[in-house]
């Protein structure tokens, strides 16, 4: 189980939820993902009150490195959920369990299927919330390329948004799958929130690798595409919607130059992928 519906909602996908059929599919038994007696959680912000309820018809519901979040969970658990594992210590608080379960979000696992490419790009890479691109993506595309950056959205392609990352010397993510991918490919990443930051998501996986003091820089001021916004030709909105822009360049410019990338230490994120495949083997054991 992941969220299967922003496409639908949106007509684009979302890298952190559409990676979960290759990755589930690459250490999860077929047997079990197309069981109909058992519903898995894998990757994603899928801990929720709704979620839940809407996977009590399954005998045996069990839990891959999701995390807590985007709605209310006030559900208790009967003998019919494997817990196996979830995303950080945040999550594991919220569900009452021990730190032993909150190993790390799935998706570390991903520089088990794809290699770091040897060749790296020179121009560091902006990803933006998917719905920051789709409210202000060809602002921010713009903002980037005049700062010597490239732009991706988390709803390109898989293959080419994990080579962009792969690629990147370092990358400036609203995205926090993007900063996800590149921590396990090793590429340094700034976490940044601009029209979308869900603190306690990010805090769980960043606490999950050892990053407790790492910071998430709020992006200010907000803009949007003018296409999407009945503003009209005015010259002073016009105007002010470009004085936006430009401070907001200059955010994100300040901010590349006065701040260190992040990377969590090599030893935790080998020890944490470990610590994954050991799940992974006893729910296909428990339930292939």
């Amino acid at each position: 189980m992941y969220f299967d519906k922003f496409k639908e909602v949106t007509g684009g996908g979302n890298f952190g939820d559409d990676i979960n059929p290759a990755l589930m599919g690459k250490f999860i038994r077929r047997s079990i993902l197309t069981s109909e007696d058992v519903a898995l959680f894998g990757v994603g912000t899928i801990l929720n009150d709704k979620n839940i309820l809407g996977s009590r018809h399954y005998p045996r519901k069990v839990v891959f490195t999701s995390g807590v979040g985007y709605g209310p969970l006030d559900s208790t658990f009967d003998d019919s959920w494997d817990i196996a594992c979830v995303r950080g210590p945040r999550s594991a608080k919220k569900l009452g369990l021990g730190a032993d379960r909150a190993i790390a979000d799935g998706a570390i696992l991903l520089s088990q299927m794809y290699e770091k490419p040897s060749d790296i790009n020179k121009r560091p890479l902006f990803i933006p919330h998917v719905n920051s691109h789709l409210s202000t993506g060809s602002v921010l595309a713009a903002i980037a390329d005049k700062l010597n950056m490239d732009y991706i959205s988390p709803g390109a392609e898989a293959s080419e948004f994990i080579s962009k990352v792969a690629r990147a010397p370092f990358v400036v993510t609203e995205a926090m799958h993007g900063a996800i991918l590149a921590d396990t490919m090793r590429v340094p990443w700034i976490p940044v929130g601009l029209h979308e930051h869900f603190d306690f998501k990010w805090r769980d996986w960043m606490e999950s690798v050892g990053l407790d003091k790492g910071n998430v820089f709020q992006l200010s001021p907000k803009c949007w595409d003018p296409k999407l916004r009945s503003e009209g030709a005015s010259p002073i909105r016009s105007i002010y919607r470009k004085g936006k822009e430009h401070f907001l360049l200059r955010a994100i410019r300040n901010l590349v130059r006065d701040e260190s990338p992040l990377l969590s230490a090599t030893g935790v994120l080998e020890e944490k992928k470990a610590a994954l495949l050991k799940v992974a083997e006893h729910i296909n054991d428990n339930y292939g």
